[in-house]
């Protein structure tokens, strides 16, 4: 009996310095039917002519280019869903790759239940290829992925497993790119795609290679700063605030618009301030930057608090001394 085609996505923009191993790394699966589609994003370092040297020498491998580069991740993405022919496809991005038995784990994994996406733990490796941690995962709920998210505005699961190609056709489903926010797409497709119904588990082993270096776009403070609003406010649009702010007894107040308003205004104050004093950002991205860069970054999170606390204002008498309050705060941040 034959087994299922694997469809393999890279994405890769001036990354030549990583890119062969990447690909190498799926053509020495153990897994022995898979094709590899290379989407690059308008590379000018001498990817394309490696990509287009691997196109002659591989029948099992095809690229995509891009005439102008789109920005990030995201159109790579769907073009990998709308083209691959494989049962089940995975995206990696061309500085990462992963372990020799990668795909035959994934595989058995989904061929044997009736999840439509699988991950795993990662090895965290250096621009040497050297391990230097290692990230473990859990199967969280749904509430619990939102709430995490909504308070620390990082993804809780991974999203460059192995996927099932039939969860996305047969609900017309594809990736997102909410707000024009490519560097939380993994984050909020999380969202977006466990909210429409996809069933996911992991495998408990370290089969992805993720490599931490100074050029990752997802290690850039100052862009995490700017677009976690965008995550707050997918998160506010599509989600129930008792699951996203789980803390506060709903139940017990009768003005519950205005206490959203005023709970969504004070959550957005404490984050300014946590961002100001760098608490709000995980450990492996904290960087030394400016004052000025802060407020720079900060300036559209003041913004949409002041909206939210306007919106309470009209709201009725209930909590507005502590909105009034509340905006008084806002004004003297900086």
């Amino acid at each position: 009996m034959p087994v299922p085609l694997v469809s393999i996505g890279i994405l890769n923009y001036n990354c030549i310095r990583y890119l062969l191993n990447c690909v190498r790394s799926y053509l020495n699966q153990s897994y022995g039917n898979i094709e590899i589609i290379v989407v690059d994003d308008c590379s000018t370092d001498g990817s394309i002519e490696i990509l287009q040297q691997l196109e002659r020498n591989y029948e099992n491998i095809k690229c995509i280019y891009h005439v102008k580069n789109s920005g990030g991740p995201s159109q790579g993405i769907q073009e990998l869903i709308k083209e691959a022919q494989g049962k089940y496809f995975q995206w990696i991005a061309s500085d990462d790759y992963v372990k020799k038995n990668a795909i035959e784990k994934f595989v058995n994994y989904l061929e044997t239940t009736n999840n439509d996406y699988v991950f795993c733990n990662f090895n965290i490796i250096n621009e040497k290829n050297m391990v230097t941690a290692h990230w473990n995962y859990i199967i969280p709920t749904l509430d619990e992925i939102v709430s995490r998210i909504f308070a620390n505005c990082s993804g809780v699961i991974p999203m460059n497993g192995l996927y099932r190609s039939d969860f996305f056709h047969k609900n017309n489903l594809t990736w997102i790119n909410y707000k024009n926010n490519e560097y939380s797409g993994d984050t909020i497709n999380s969202l977006y795609l466990i909210k429409n119904g996809m069933k996911y588990g992991m495998i408990n082993k370290s089969l992805i290679y993720y490599r931490v270096h100074k050029n990752n776009r997802s290690h850039n403070v100052e862009e995490r700063i700017r677009t976690s609003l965008t995550v707050h406010d997918y998160i506010i649009k599509n989600f129930n605030e008792e699951i996203y702010l789980p803390n506060i007894k709903w139940s017990k107040y009768t003005n519950r618009e205005q206490l959203k308003n005023y709970a969504i205004a004070s959550f957005l104050y404490n984050k300014i301030m946590g961002y100001i004093r760098l608490e709000s950002l995980p450990c492996h991205i904290k960087v030394t930057i400016t004052k000025e860069k802060i407020k720079e970054c900060l300036s559209p999170f003041i913004e949409e608090g002041l909206h939210y606390i306007q919106a309470g204002l009209t709201q009725g008498d209930t909590l507005k001394n502590k909105l009034v309050d509340l905006e008084k705060q806002y004004k003297n941040i900086f």
